[in-house]
């Protein structure tokens, strides 16, 4: 496998139409190596009922609502009760969401990220200019007392870049994400792709440029 190949510079039509056409630098080839011990992780019982659900689930979407697919998701893979791990700007999506899933039979339970207060003193991250700023969204915490309600399944909804990861990591139940944060696209992430040649085009370049130029210089201390 060409270590400068991957499946971005495919179109991956010949992986999912089985064409027979894949290229001879295929990161198939490096997945060949690694099909027994990956065909196994299927067969543990959490991740065979999961794989069973997210099938049947998808076989439906082209017909459902991601909200749709998420009620129906966690009917199929057995969950009894459902976490919501939300930003507290969407809290009031997060309240109807939580609504329709009483509405189908499940047990909820919301945590906010705003959720103890955080400060940024509290965490060594006050500003240079000495501002403590407004509390700081807690994603740790979020993730440990859904895993202290025994969530089955747990929904994000809107969590920060970065603290979005942070809930990923400590989180103990299956997640999935309802909503992916973005203020200027009304949550609607992908418009910043269709918009990247275009009406996002300028402000874009300049994050790229930014980035580039600190990726180049070593990167930020942490």
């Amino acid at each position: 496998m060409d270590e400068g190949f991957s499946c971005l510079n495919c179109s991956g039509r010949a992986c999912e139409f089985e064409t027979g056409e894949n290229p001879p630098q295929c990161v198939g080839g490096a997945a060949a190596a690694l099909h027994d011990e990956v065909r196994a992780r299927y067969a543990e019982p959490e991740n065979r009922r999961i794989m069973k659900a997210a099938v049947v689930s998808s076989s439906k979407c082209g017909n459902l609502t991601r909200v749709q697919e998420t009620i129906e998701f966690a009917r199929l893979v057995g969950a009894r009760k459902i976490g919501i791990a939300t930003c507290t700007m969407l809290i009031g999506e997060s309240h109807i969401l939580g609504g329709l899933l009483e509405q189908a039979g499940f047990e909820v339970y919301g945590v906010a990220c705003k959720v103890e207060g955080n400060h940024r003193s509290d965490l060594d991250l006050v500003l240079e200019d000495g501002v403590e700023g407004p509390v700081l969204c807690n994603p740790v915490m979020q993730a440990r007392l859904l895993a202290e309600a025994g969530t089955d399944l747990n929904v994000v909804m809107g969590l920060c870049v970065g603290h979005d990861v942070l809930f990923y990591k400590y989180t103990k139940a299956p997640t999935t994400t309802l909503v992916t944060k973005d203020h200027v696209t009304a949550h609607n992430a992908c418009a910043g792709l269709y918009g990247a040649k275009t009406v996002h085009k300028k402000r874009l370049a300049e994050t790229i440029a930014a980035c580039r130029a600190d990726v180049e210089a070593g990167g930020e201390d942490a």
